[in-house]
Formats: C-alpha cells, sequence, structure tokens
C-alpha cells in the first residue's frame, strides 16, 4: 500500500487473515487516505526517473494516485494500477492518468510495455514470488524500478505519541521495510541503490484524524475502539498545534532503484505474451 513502519502500514507479518484484513482495508477509507496522506517529493521520483520527460511509466498499487499524479507532474504518461475501485475512483480525478484495476501479482499490461515501474507505500503488500517476474516482465530491458516508503520521523515526541496510539501494541523493534533481500534474491534485478529525502506534510485537526482512519490497523478496528483512537489523536492535535498555523509532520522518503537484470530481460523474450496490448 512489509518490519514495522512508522507509517504503520510497512510491517512484515505472516501471510494470516489479519495481515489479509488489513491489506484489503484501504478500499473502504479511500477518501481519508487522500485527504491524510502525504504526497512524494518530486526529487525523490526525479532520482528514480532522470530529469527528462515522456516516460510509460506504470504506478503499481497506486491507491488513490498520489504518486502517480507527481510522475504525471514532471511530464510523463501514467498508468496506475490498483485492486481497490474505490481508490481508483479517486485517482481518476487527477489529470494526465490512465487507471486499471488491476494487482501486482498479474499485471494487466503487456512484456515490455513501460519504461518504469514505480510503488509508492505499497510494495511490502505484494506476493513477491508473484509480483517480481510480473514487474520484470512488463519493464523495457533498460527499464526501471523505484520503490518509495513515506516515514514519519518518530524522533520528533509528538509523532512519535501519534503512531503509538494508532499502531498499539505493533509499534516499536525495527521500524523500516527492507526490499533488498527479496530483489536480490529474485535474480530478476540488478544491484539495488538507495537515497533518502526529506519533506514535511500540513495538517489540520481533520487531516489529522484523516491520516490515522488511513491506516490499516486503525482501519480494520471495531468501531468504538476506532473512535477511542481518533479521540487520542484530537487530543494530540491539541496539545501540539498551533492554529492558524498547520500541524507539520515532518517525513523522510526511503527510495530504493534498481533494473532489469540479464536473466530478466533473457526470460522475457523466450516467455509468451500473457497480458494484452494497451
Amino acid at each position: 500500500m512489509t518490519t514495522n513502519d512508522p507509517a504503520g502500514d510497512s510491517a512484515a507479518a505472516p501471510d494470516t487473515s489479519a495481515h489479509a484484513a488489513r491489506a484489503t482495508s484501504f478500499g473502504a477509507v479511500a477518501d481519508a487516505y487522500d485527504a491524510g496522506r502525504p504526497t512524494f517529493p518530486a526529487e525523490a521520483l526525479i532520482w528514480i526517473l532522470g530529469p527528462g520527460r515522456g516516460l510509460q511509466v506504470l504506478d503499481l498499487g497506486a491507491g488513490t494516485g498520489k504518486l502517480a499524479a507527481v510522475a504525471a507532474g514532471l511530464g510523463h504518461d501514467v498508468i496506475a494500477v490498483d485492486p481497490s475501485q474505490e481508490m481508483l475512483e479517486i485517482c481518476r480525478r487527477r489529470p494526465g492518468i490512465d487507471t486499471m484495476v488491476g494487482a501486482a501479482e498479474s499485471i494487466p499490461l503487456a512484456h515490455a510495455s513501460v519504461d518504469a515501474v514505480i510503488v509508492g507505500q505499497a510494495f511490502h503488500w505484494f506476493d513477491h514470488a508473484r509480483a517480481l517476474p510480473e514487474i520484470a516482465r512488463v519493464l523495457r530491458p533498460n527499464g526501471v524500478l523505484g520503490l518509495l516508503w513515506n516515514n514519519a520521523d518518530t524522533v520528533v515526541p509528538w509523532v512519535r505519541r501519534l503512531f503509538q496510539v494508532m499502531q498499539g501494541d505493533g509499534f516499536g523493534g525495527s521500524d523500516r521495510f527492507d526490499p533488498a533481500p527479496i530483489l536480490e534474491q529474485s535474480n530478476l534485478f540488478t544491484m539495488i541503490e538507495q537515497a533518502r529525502f526529506r519533506h514535511w506534510h500540513d495538517l489540520d485537526r481533520n487531516g489529522l484524524r484523516q491520516l490515522a482512519r488511513s491506516h490499516s490497523r486503525v482501519a480494520v478496528l471495531k468501531e468504538t475502539r476506532r473512535d477511542q483512537v481518533l479521540d487520542q489523536i484530537d487530543l494530540i492535535y491539541e496539545h501540539t498545534a498551533r492554529p492558524p498555523e498547520p500541524l507539520r509532520m515532518p517525513y523522510f522518503t526511503g527510495c530504493f532503484r534498481t533494473h532489469p537484470s540479464e536473466f530478466a530481460n533473457y526470460r522475457r523474450t523466450i516467455d509468451g505474451p500473457v497480458a494484452p496490448h494497451l
């Protein structure tokens, strides 16, 4: 949209019914996700895609299109794919983005049809054994795969308290998802490069509530418990914000960049087409 992430939706978890419920919870809170979640810094996407324009870019697990919108704003042709129709309904309101319902494990695009695959805040939800071959299949030989996560800076005391409230017993421990071992083990991608970019997300009282509602650990709570969490979120806002100034949430965007390996390019040439052309 999986090690605990300060954003709350990047925690590694076994394939249990609870994990599946969290993974599919976002459609029901699509409006909250769009209102509360931060965008991604353009500098991060330029680092992944390069400074040019006009690439065919697939935003996989696109959600409401926050990352796709940045790519479109940089002058690229963007296709947003997500399994949630509710999320894509919001994505369609953004200019310059084509949308398709689909999953990372079965991408509805043809072989070697895109220059780049970008994934914002979603790679940890994928079934990697199935998704990585699909990503390698749709990428062109010199294409790029870029993975991005917005991680709240929980060194800041009020931010740490916020995520303690949202994540409950799930807070703490290792707090960053590292995709490098998964990518390396697949043999489908080259050496992984990493970068990190600082940015801020301005929130009012309602925006902070929507941010909390959009996190899977909160979205799957029973209504009574969810209301209790949101009441605590309101208290954090009251004790921290100084209206009319917005509450500035500090984030680091962690980025990973890699390319199809020679093995992936060879494999693509011998596999038959399994997806229709657009």
